[in-house]
């Protein structure tokens, strides 16, 4: 195996990891104490808690799904009095979803969590390393969006 190739294997590997242990703190986040939550529902909670109000079709296109499947995730997290349905201020035609009193705590929380994780993550390095480790994700986060950017305009 030659050496990018073998490279590449190993990041998979990591990556893999690392994925499932995000998925387990993801699981927990979706069980904890304010929350029952499957995980598209904590994906929309989220993505609605970073970015605000969003119409289903950006939903829809955030997880990778058709419209009616996500209306089913938002009827689900309405439900739980996480979200709620609105009218847009710009263009009263338009349902937009946000979340609730309720659905904001829940993020605060799951965002805790998470933030909490990452820290421990950090701590394994030293200062030096941590602003290496985050200039090369960056880097690595660019270069995929171009990849994926060039992958979407074949198909």
């Amino acid at each position: 195996m030659k050496g990018l190739d073998r490279k590449a294997k190993d990041l998979r590997d990591v990556v893999q990891d690392i994925m499932y242990q995000f998925r387990v703190v993801d699981g927990a986040c979706a069980n904890g104490p304010h929350a029952d939550l499957s995980t598209q529902e904590l994906r929309l909670l989220e993505h609605l808690g970073d970015r605000g109000p969003r119409m289903m079709r950006e939903l829809a296109e955030f997880l990778l799904l058709a419209v009616n499947s996500v209306t089913s995730t938002v009827d689900n997290m309405e439900a739980k009095g996480l979200v709620r349905r609105k009218r847009s201020e710009e263009d009263r035609r338009v349902i937009e979803v946000e979340l609730t009193e309720h659905g904001r705590a829940v993020y605060a929380d799951a965002v805790q969590a998470k933030l909490r994780f990452l820290r421990c993550l950090l701590a394994a390095l030293t200062e030096e390393e941590q602003e290496i480790y985050m200039v090369l994700m960056r880097k690595i986060a660019r270069a995929g969006q171009t990849q994926l950017a060039q992958l979407t305009s074949e198909l």
